[in-house]
């Protein structure tokens, strides 16, 4: 661990870039909005949609994995070769559905360069694996703000001279290939780090054991987060899906947030875990909920008393016209910052394998509820469907946390017992 920085000040500098690089994310979207169309943010937004599952079951988590893998089990070559072979396969399975999906010419490229956007971004994520195991995040935070702020100029440029999407997305792609490149990359050679890759089958294998059954986890989460998407594209129209698109990017933003709270205390909680330390990591994990907690409700009040007004400034009436749409979205996000809390808790336990029935659970809810809510009241169910769908996966890893807890108290907490 890097010695002098403390976990508030990292918290600090992950706070902070996580919220800058949302912040430009919801840039590109108000960009399209005012150059485009809601048909063109329509077609983002299937894209985003369609490539996130497969590129996120194709991450494995392994940045979760490294940073929680305290007793050093795998070298960062291991993690990043897994991902390399990975990400190869998670692009050759976006183009498959792509060839058989029936899209536009137009829509087909757009979602393909997505995942290819997608695939660059794994790779500055397995850095920033290795960077938040010795909890050097001032270095994850300055990359963010990079791959933000130029993404964002590159992006909005070419959108802005060529009108095409197409090429705007190419330019978001070369900043974070430039990224990767000049900052995260060079920050690895400090660390004498071995970047020689292999294909040890046995190495590999055990890796992926471990990380298959995250890799599924969070391919279900995003599943969940974008199955009402699927019907909103098929029942109602590409223009629908670009309103609430726009508008559920609230939710992105919220992601962000715990992921900069999560990424900051995981390590720590690891440790304390596997330690047995039962005390400090309680404290910790209360701190952890209680910050989400009042966050998640203090953008639910401004929403709430707000939120047409913010619709209006941001986009344009015709969004504004949905602000109680806006208002759901918000309790949705309530919901999904403590279910964080209780999932960065289960997953510092390394508790994987039995997040996976979690989310199969989660996942049919969002299903029968979304096809129902959004066939019954349009847009304004595919909040309901999310927030009733999240609020399952939240008693399940409440009670994933309580077994998790009773394991400290029964001395069970290496690795071995704790992955289940």
């Amino acid at each position: 661990m890097k010695k002098g920085i403390s976990l508030k000040t990292n918290f600090k500098w992950m706070f902070a870039s996580n919220i800058v690089f949302a912040l430009f994310q919801w840039l590109l979207l108000i960009v399209l909005t005012k150059l485009g169309n809601q048909e063109l943010v329509g077609m983002y937004t299937l894209g985003l949609a369609i490539t996130a599952p497969i590129m996120i079951f194709s991450n494995l988590q392994l940045r979760a994995i490294q940073a929680t893998d305290a007793n050093n089990e795998n070298e960062f070559k291991d993690f990043l070769s897994l991902r390399l072979f990975a990400m190869l396969f998670g692009l050759l399975v976006c183009t498959v559905i792509i060839f058989y999906s029936g899209y536009s010419i137009q829509l087909c490229l757009i979602i393909f360069l997505i995942a290819i956007s997608k695939a660059i971004e794994g790779l500055n994520d397995i850095v920033y694996g290795f960077l938040q195991k010795i909890e050097d995040m001032n270095k994850i935070a300055i990359s963010l703000i990079l791959r933000a702020v130029l993404g964002f100029v590159l992006f909005s440029l070419s959108f802005y001279f060529t009108k095409s999407l197409q090429i705007a997305i190419i330019g978001l792609s070369l900043a974070w290939l430039l990224v990767l490149i000049l900052w995260d990359i060079k920050k690895l050679f400090k660390h004498n780090i071995n970047f020689t890759l292999h294909f040890n089958f046995k190495v590999l294998s055990r890796l992926f054991y471990v990380s298959v059954p995250l890799g599924f986890v969070s391919m279900l989460g995003s599943l969940n987060t974008n199955l009402p998407r699927y019907i909103i594209e098929n029942q109602l129209s590409l223009e629908a899906l670009g309103i609430f698109g726009a508008i559920s990017y609230v939710l992105v933003g919220a992601s962000k947030f715990t992921t900069s709270i999560n990424q900051t205390v995981s390590p720590r909680l690891a440790r304390y875990y596997s330690n047995g330390n039962k005390h400090q990591f309680l404290s910790l994990f209360k701190k952890t909920l209680s910050i989400n907690l009042v966050f998640g409700l203090l953008g639910f009040v401004v929403v709430y008393f707000w939120g047409e007004e913010i619709l209006t400034i941001v986009y344009s009436s015709e969004y504004a016209d949905h602000y109680v749409l806006f208002r759901w979205i918000m309790i949705v996000s309530v919901l999904s910052f403590i279910t964080s809390a209780f999932g960065v808790a289960v997953t510092s336990m390394r508790i994987f394998a039995m997040q996976l029935p979690i989310h199969l659970i989660k996942l049919l809810s969002i299903t029968i509820t979304s096809i129902f809510f959004i066939g019954k009241y349009g847009l304004k169910g595919a909040p309901l469907a999310l927030a009733v769908s999240t609020l399952v996966s939240m008693i399940f890893y409440f009670q994933l946390f309580r077994k998790g807890i009773k394991n400290i108290n029964n001395g069970m907490t290496d690795t071995a017992k704790t992955k289940v």
